[in-house]
Order: C-alpha cells, then sequence, then structure tokens
C-alpha cells in the first residue's frame, strides 16, 4: 500500500514532475484470464516496430542513429491514457503490437491478471544490470516477479502542481486553490494514476490508498468537487491546458506534464512547480512487449538501448524527467541534474509507489470499476 511521502521525500526533490496523463479515465475495462492472441516472433533484430508510447517519450530522435544503423522503422502509436493500452489486447484479434508502456500501478493488472505481457529474454537487455541502475529500479517486484522480468523501467518522475507566479502565490498546500479569488482559473488533468491518490491525500487518506472503503471512497470524491467547482477544464489534453495557461485563463494545473512550462515561457508567461505540503505522486514507466509481438528480436534491442547511460540522458532532459540509469546522472546538464537530489533516492522511494485499487470485489474495500465509476461520474460533474 502506498503511504503519504515523508518531509524527506519532499526535501529530497528539488524539482520535477510529469502527469504521466496515466489515466484511468475510459469505461472500466473487464479483465481476461489467459493469453489473447500470439503470433510467431521474427528470428532477427531489424524492419518494422510498432510500439505504444507516451507522446514524446517514443525516443524518436534519441534512437535515431540506432535505427539507422539496424534497420529499423518505428510506427508508434501515442496513448492519451494507459486504458489505451489494455484495450488493444482485450480484443479478441489484437494488433501486433511490439512494445507497450505501462505505469507501476497496472503492473498486477497486466501481468496477473490480464496476462497480457510476455516475459522478457534478460540476456538480450544487458543494459539491465545493477550497476548501470539505480537498486530502487533493478528487480524489484514491479518488474520482476515469479522469476521473470516483465516490464524494463525507463523513466519516472512525479505529478505536482504548476502554477502562474504572476497570477498567484506559490502554493504550498492543494487547499490554496480554493481560495475565491481562483474561481474558474485552475484546470485538472484527465489523470487518473495521479489524481487517485491525491483525492485521498486531501481527506487524510492517503495512508489507506488504493485500499478505501466504499463510504470512503465517497467521501474522498465529495471533497474533490470542491476543487472542481474551481476549475476551468478537465483535459486529457496537455496542448489545450498549455494553451490556457498561455492565455493566462487558468492560473494554475494539478497533474500536468512539465513539457508544457516550455511550451508557456516562450510565450512570456512565468509558469512555475510547486511541490505542496501533501507531496507529490510517484511514478515509474516501463517497457513491455505484449503477447501479441511479433518483431521480439528488436523490441529486445530497443529496450536495451533505453536503458544505454546517454540515452537515458537525453530522454530525461527532452522530458524533463529522471533517469533509472544512475550512469546517466553526470550525463545531465546542470539544470536537469540539480532537479532532483540523487543522492537521496532511496528517500524518494521508501514511502513505495502507488498502486491501483484491486480489481476483485473483496467486500470491504472499493474495487477498479467503483473508482473508475466515481472518476466518470466526477468529470461528467463540470
Amino acid at each position: 500500500m502506498a503511504k503519504e511521502p515523508k518531509t524527506s521525500m519532499l526535501e529530497a526533490i528539488q524539482l520535477t514532475r510529469r502527469a504521466a496523463l496515466l489515466s484511468l479515465a475510459g469505461a472500466g475495462i473487464g479483465v481476461s484470464t489467459g493469453r489473447l492472441f500470439v503470433t510467431p516472433a521474427r528470428a532477427a533484430s531489424g524492419g518494422s516496430l510498432q510500439i505504444m508510447a507516451w507522446e514524446g517519450y517514443d525516443m524518436t530522435n534519441e534512437l535515431q542513429d540506432w535505427r539507422a544503423a539496424n534497420g529499423v522503422t518505428v510506427e508508434t502509436s501515442s496513448i492519451a491514457s494507459q486504458d489505451d493500452v489494455q484495450a488493444k489486447f482485450i480484443a479478441g484479434n489484437p494488433p501486433p503490437i511490439d512494445l507497450a508502456e505501462y505505469n507501476q500501478a497496472y503492473s498486477k493488472l497486466y501481468i496477473k491478471d490480464m496476462k497480457i505481457v510476455s516475459p522478457l529474454d534478460m540476456s538480450k537487455i544487458p543494459n539491465y544490470n545493477a550497476d548501470n541502475l539505480f537498486d530502487v529500479f533493478f528487480d524489484k517486484p514491479t518488474w520482476f516477479s515469479d522469476g521473470k522480468h516483465w516490464g524494463s523501467p525507463y523513466i519516472w518522475g512525479f505529478n505536482t502542481l504548476l502554477y502562474n507566479s504572476d497570477m498567484m502565490k506559490k502554493p504550498t498546500s492543494y487547499k490554496d486553490l480554493l481560495d475565491p479569488s481562483l474561481k474558474g482559473k485552475i484546470a485538472i488533468m484527465d489523470d487518473a494514476t495521479g489524481n487517485w491518490p491525491l483525492i485521498a491525500r486531501l481527506v487524510g487518506l492517503g495512508d489507506k490508498y488504493p485500499l478505501l472503503t466504499r463510504d470512503e471512497l465517497a467521501k474522498a470524491f465529495e471533497n474533490y468537487v470542491l476543487y472542481r467547482n474551481q476549475a476551468r477544464l478537465i483535459s486529457i489534453n496537455q496542448g489545450d491546458v498549455a494553451n490556457f495557461v498561455a492565455s493566462k485563463e487558468v492560473a494554475a494545473v494539478l497533474v500536468a506534464d512539465p513539457s508544457i512550462i516550455t511550451q508557456v515561457r516562450t510565450q512570456g508567461v512565468p509558469l512555475e512547480m510547486a511541490i505542496p505540503e501533501e507531496g507529490p505522486v510517484l511514478w515509474v514507466d516501463a517497457w513491455f512487449i505484449p503477447i501479441s509481438a511479433d518483431n521480439i528480436e528488436t523490441a529486445h534491442a530497443f529496450i536495451n538501448q533505453s536503458l544505454d547511460p546517454q540515452v537515458q540522458a537525453k530522454v530525461a532532459t527532452a522530458v524533463v524527467q529522471a533517469p533509472v540509469s544512475k550512469k546517466a546522472v553526470e550525463l545531465l546538464d546542470e539544470d536537469a541534474r540539480k532537479r532532483i537530489d540523487y543522492a537521496k533516492i532511496n528517500e524518494i522511494f521508501a514511502s513505495g509507489l502507488p498502486g491501483i485499487p484491486p480489481v476483485d470485489e473483496d467486500g470491504e474495500h472499493a474495487t477498479y470499476a467503483d473508482w473508475v465509476q466515481a472518476w466518470q461520474e466526477f468529470k461528467a460533474g463540470l
């Protein structure tokens, strides 16, 4: 169970953020108990690689030379919410997608429940090693279980709050956004895995998340309605939010991608980042090979390259996030190195990573489907 972040965590983190757009925003997805579709694997690397990735996270620029040297072409489908991924594989005839991303919260759902993840052949991913990766990412249960590697973590960050320093003072708590002067001037990103832990924290239930009772779930969302009532919009589109911030129609954004900071600042708007007392919500994204992949050799080679320290540094810089490779830190520019105190990375992750609510009914806790329904109703109320 995820716990409230400790003060040491807040002190350790200097600056960074990412709204993973990791949303369970769609309708509840049914769970399958068997492998759905398997296609023959190609015998050699090269050729076409089909990828599902968050916008800006497909490493198009960072792996350009590698693709050219190995004769690899990439076709990328963008992820708007994490539901986009599993929806591809619960159909009767899933497409031959070779690589996709999963947020750590989905590991059990994808690996144990839906069984849409194929084990990795680690002999083909030599960059995945204890000397290269920070210990908090190496062989941890989120990616390694039952003696098998299911995912390869490659980027991490956290969700927090962005604000226009010309329109408001730096917030020290999310509750500051309830000031009457901000009515109609905040935006909420449609990011369930970013919002849900926060929703619980705001009513003092952060230590219990994701295991809230239905009464506690109702209480948590009732409180979050106060923030919805302040909102100009709830958006899954980062570009739309950036435009609202740049036009000064929105003064603060909950769960936004830090890449919009650059977009907005180029238009003369001082968008800043704050870490309120309720704390940020940590996330780690991993590559996995779906059960329907047909270019498995190249998929493994791609994952291996994603962990190369130089590639790690370039990706982390490009998306304003943090590398899983400790060797990459020294390759970051000064600003990027200062965003996080990497010497305290164990403290940062000491409180654990948030998961998602239980899929199965246990008679006590609100289920994944309950949370999805509550989130849908919350958004519909704007």
